[in-house]
């Protein structure tokens, strides 16, 4: 709770400093900063201008990734053929002497704390019960960086990557370090890249590219049902993508899950041929998401959202009294509901019949 409050607040000064720097009482602001005389209380206040300014430049400066992706500075474009093999789990032969075909691929894109290729320990416990749970003809990666059009780390081949991985350490160390705040700021500023209708396109294009790599590495094969398992700002990269990786993929199946998903609405929603928004009851992240974006509107009958909803392709699924993250949150190992099971397995045990609504959920 306390780590919570420490981000809410700082996401309310990021707004305030905006106002304060960029309107006309920023007069009024001097006057007051002016009539300092405790050099202690100046420093403070220079020092919190300043990191409001270096946060509005780093929103600025969000797109440049993609737009450099874009630019063929990185790599090339999206992919049309892939060359299919088989993952090495799948290729041993059969009594027909052919390999098993995946009856389905799921990919995994983290929540908007995801720094570096090695999850936290309370999410590798997640995507490992999780994988144990699926059946053995279903293919799941866990390897995407959801919040980078070149797949990279913040932790390697960066300008910041040592800030980067002095954070990384510090969260090892302590696990309820404020620090953290960081990581998130950055990647929520990637969320709303994706959701811009400006920049939205090449970042979405460029995620649906690392998607896309990663299925050809695990041997994808044309016409296997895909789907986007996204946890938090992952959702909104997940819905993203869709529309490229049809396009790419010969309009295969893909199905969006977004667990605890803040989405926009704008883009993907069109082409989804079934989404599963999965909340908890507690999850405030997730009720203001539906509030920020206009399209998910109830009043707003006919955008793609809400015609998605209208037609059921869009499909809300409450998770019980669960909350956003941290101990109480939809991937927390431990923590029992009122029905006896941990939130961990209120999710991964339905998981054999994957494409079926009815089954996300036991009991």
């Amino acid at each position: 709770m306390r780590n919570r409050l420490i981000k809410l607040s700082c996401v309310v000064l990021l707004a305030v400093g905006v106002i304060v720097l960029l309107s006309p009482i920023n007069q009024q602001w001097l006057d007051w900063y002016l009539s300092f005389n405790s050099k202690l209380i100046s420093a403070v206040v220079d020092l919190a201008r300043v990191g409001l300014i270096a946060l509005l430049i780093a929103g600025l400066l969000a797109p440049f990734e993609a737009l450099g992706w874009w630019a063929g500075w990185y790599g090339d474009g999206i992919e049309t053929h892939i060359t299919c093999k088989f993952p090495p789990q799948l290729s041993a032969p059969t009594s027909e002497s052919a390999p098993v075909r995946p009856s389905r691929y799921i990919v995994y894109l983290d929540g908007i704390s995801q720094s570096s290729a090695d999850y936290p320990q309370r999410v590798q416990n997640f995507l490992d019960t999780l994988s144990a749970s699926l059946p053995p003809d279903m293919v799941f990666i866990q390897d995407i960086m959801a919040y980078s059009a070149l797949n990279r780390p913040l932790t390697i081949q960066r300008p910041f990557a040592t800030f980067w991985r002095w954070v990384n350490r510090i969260e090892s160390l302590n696990p309820n370090s404020p620090l953290d705040i960081f990581v998130n700021l950055r990647n929520t500023f990637q969320v709303a890249v994706s959701t811009d209708n400006r920049y939205g396109p090449v970042f979405n294009r460029g995620t649906a590219q690392v998607i896309l790599n990663s299925l050809r590495q695990r041997g994808y094969q044309s016409g296997v049902p895909i789907t986007l398992l996204g946890y938090s700002g992952g959702a909104q990269v997940a819905l993203g993508a869709v529309t490229y990786l049809k396009y790419a993929l010969d309009d295969v199946p893909v199905e969006v899950i977004s667990l605890a998903g803040v989405v926009s609405g704008n883009n993907g929603v069109a082409e989804i041929d079934r989404m599963y928004h999965l909340r908890g009851d507690r999850d405030l992240l997730a009720k203001i998401g539906a509030f920020m974006f206009p399209k998910r509107w109830p009043m707003l009958a006919w955008s793609e959202w809400n015609l998605a909803r209208t037609e059921g392709r869009i499909q809300f699924i409450s998770l019980g009294p669960v909350s956003h993250s941290g101990a109480t949150g939809p991937i927390d190992p431990v923590t029992q509901l009122p029905n006896g099971y941990t939130l961990s397995q209120r999710i991964h045990s339905p998981w054999p019949n994957v494409g079926n609504c009815n089954v996300y959920f036991k009991g």
